[in-house]
């Protein structure tokens, strides 16, 4: 749908007539062109989803947002009415969280190019794992990675993912005084200036708190690619509260009445991912 129209999602045309409703209840499309049935939600991430676009935004904002268990987001939904099994909870916070961060990439502001890096440790199928992670000099989140092994190729690997998703090459560099980053900053930074110590690094330890914060109430991982989508959706929120990201008129495009900016921002992804 764009400014009300209905557009067939397969030619593009916007001769489509309606054609009655499908067992939800929704408006379904037919165009005169190819002849496609398509609804709204046809071509979007949400095409094929039980509960409707509003609900499951909520219940992925909430989840990641709070220390919320799958369990206590479905109750929280019981009680306004919405009945939804903890396993669906589940399913959308692997599926969205990351399209969710993927949507937000266009309105990101500027990442600066000096980081504190540093590895926290979470449990996976019962066994210790490295959060690496990494802030800029306004208090950012650069970049998350999760990785079974604090060796110099796992420190090189989140310094080349952190450089691409940000397209920025940071000129100085803190970390501790572990043995790794060494090797790994001469591999991918070769021209940076590396400091290490205690002092430089109290920035990036506190930061690690509210990470902590929200896996507090979990009892670990199963998977790696569980620990990894959570871990970088919570850093992707946080800089959402930050307010690290332009949505411009984005915002009043979603018609959110919100006080919250997270609120109002995930409204304007919302909007963004349905293509309205």
């Amino acid at each position: 749908m764009i400014d009300g129209e209905a557009v067939c999602p397969r030619c593009g045309s916007t001769a489509a007539r309606k054609g009655g409703r499908d067992r939800k209840g929704v408006q379904v499309h037919r165009c005169r062109d190819c002849g496609r049935r398509f609804t709204a939600l046809t071509a979007t991430p949400f095409s094929g989803y039980r509960f409707p676009p509003e609900v499951i935004a909520l219940a992925v904002r909430w989840y990641v947002r709070y220390r919320l268990s799958y369990a206590d987001v479905a109750e929280l939904l019981a009680e306004r009415g919405v009945h939804v099994n903890p396993s669906s909870v589940y399913a959308w916070v692997r599926e969205f969280a990351t399209l969710y961060e993927d949507a937000a990439r266009q309105f990101r502001t500027g990442v600066g190019s000096a980081w504190s890096v540093d590895e926290t440790y979470v449990k996976v199928a019962g066994a210790w794992a490295y959060v690496y992670r990494a802030i800029d000099e306004q208090g950012q989140i650069v970049d998350v990675y999760v990785s079974t092994q604090r060796a110099a190729k796992d420190a090189a690997s989140f310094f080349r993912r952190a450089i691409e998703a940000t397209g920025v090459a940071p000129t100085a560099v803190t970390t501790d005084c572990a043995a790794a980053y060494p090797p790994a900053l001469a591999a991918v930074l070769p021209g940076a200036a590396h400091e290490t110590g205690k002092r430089v690094q109290q920035r990036i330890e506190r930061d690690h708190q509210h990470l902590k914060g929200r896996l507090r109430p979990m009892r670990g991982f199963k998977t790696l690619a569980g620990a990894r989508v959570l871990c970088r959706a919570h850093a992707f929120l946080r800089n959402l509260r930050g307010r690290f990201y332009d949505f411009g008129r984005a915002v009043d495009i979603a018609a959110s009445s919100s006080a919250s900016p997270v609120a109002r921002g995930w409204d304007a992804l919302t909007a963004d991912l349905l293509g309205r």
